[in-house]
């Protein structure tokens, strides 16, 4: 089955069962539009007849839109300001005016619009376009952490771009898997679970690695393995589990610049150094509170290993091994009572 293709109906739209509205006056469209856009001119330039749909799923940081005009239509935001929004048609073509950047989208390419330049676009008829809406201050966070971008950066795309590499179909594949479970009415965006989190970062992140942008340098060339860097920066972490070291020691121990380190440890692991020396005290922690030939408290092994703050310390151990400290404790000394750890 093609990807985007609706999986009850092979003429429907996919996300079919989202349905924001259907309608054939102008107007009306416009409005509804607005209502989860922004206000914006639209006109009908096409002898086809007016027929708009417009299906949605709506996450936590970003949506995704299946949307059509039936006739040949120009749209005219102006600045999008809040959002990013990223088009893709499966059908059809567009013209897109975003600012300097001017290009056509259709026939397996996309495009994001930037939110601080005016846009005008043309949709041919028939076009349908799968398009996702991203708010820009949670689009750019995400860029800031997986490729250390610097605090505060501008992010800017540019141009159309083929999605036909594997990286393309790789993003493309979960954008229609998230579609796909949604019209059997699995909805795994929009919740509070670490699934949804991790789905809307992910396809963010999809966006980051397959479109053109001015930190595309950036991404490419801290995606290579480097193992002589991890192995040294963890030996280097194991030496120091109780020392407050910070990611700039870590990147001298192992002879190489802190964004050469971060991109070594993405590109394995999918984590920031911080993040796997994190995981390397809380196995430590682990170890020596469930030997039971130690005597230890819960306060004195996270003081030791840099958890100065017990609460978080035990909130991030349950995560990653489902009980608390004083549980793992208890487990290892059985009938030993355990007054404040």
């Amino acid at each position: 089955m093609d990807l985007f293709q609706s999986t009850t109906n092979a003429d429907a739209l996919p996300l079919g069962n989202h349905v924001l509205f259907s309608s054939d006056d102008v107007d009306h469209a416009r409005a509804a539009v607005a209502e989860v856009y922004c206000d914006h001119r639209l006109e009908v330039i096409g002898r086809n007849p007016f027929a708009a749909q417009h299906n949605r799923l709506s996450g936590k940081a970003l949506s995704i839109n299946v949307m059509t005009y039936g006739a040949k239509t120009m749209i005219a935001p102006g600045a999008l300001e809040g959002f990013y929004l990223f088009q893709f048609p499966v059908r059809g073509h567009a013209s897109v005016n975003n600012g300097k950047n001017r290009y056509e989208i259709g026939g397996g390419t996309g495009g994001v619009i930037n939110p601080e330049a005016s846009t005008t676009m043309i949709w041919s008829e028939d076009c349908v376009q799968v398009m996702m809406q991203i708010e820009k201050r949670a689009f750019i966070e995400a860029a800031c952490a997986e490729f250390c971008l610097p605090a505060g950066a501008s992010l800017q795309f540019s141009g159309a771009n083929k999605l036909h590499n594997s990286e393309g179909r790789a993003f493309l594949g979960i954008l229609d898997y998230v579609i796909r479970e949604a019209e059997r009415g699995e909805v795994l965006l929009g919740g509070d679970t670490l699934l949804s989190k991790q789905l809307e970062r992910t396809l963010m992140v999809g966006l980051l690695q397959t479109q053109v942008h001015n930190f595309t340098s950036v991404v490419t060339t801290n995606t290579g393995p480097m193992p002589r860097i991890i192995r040294s920066a963890e030996s280097y972490m194991r030496e120091n589990l109780g020392a407050p070291i910070m990611v700039e020691d870590i990147a001298g121990a192992a002879g190489t610049s802190v964004r050469n380190l971060q991109g070594a440890f993405r590109s394995r692991y999918g984590r920031s150094p911080m993040t796997v020396l994190r995981d390397l005290r809380l196995e430590l922690a682990w170890e020596e509170l469930s030997n039971p030939k130690r005597t230890t408290r819960v306060t004195d092994v996270a003081i030791e290993l840099g958890f100065p703050h017990l609460g978080r310390f035990s909130e991030m151990y349950r995560k990653k091994y489902g009980c608390t400290p004083v549980e793992t404790l208890r487990a290892a000394r059985p009938g030993e009572g355990f007054g404040p750890s």
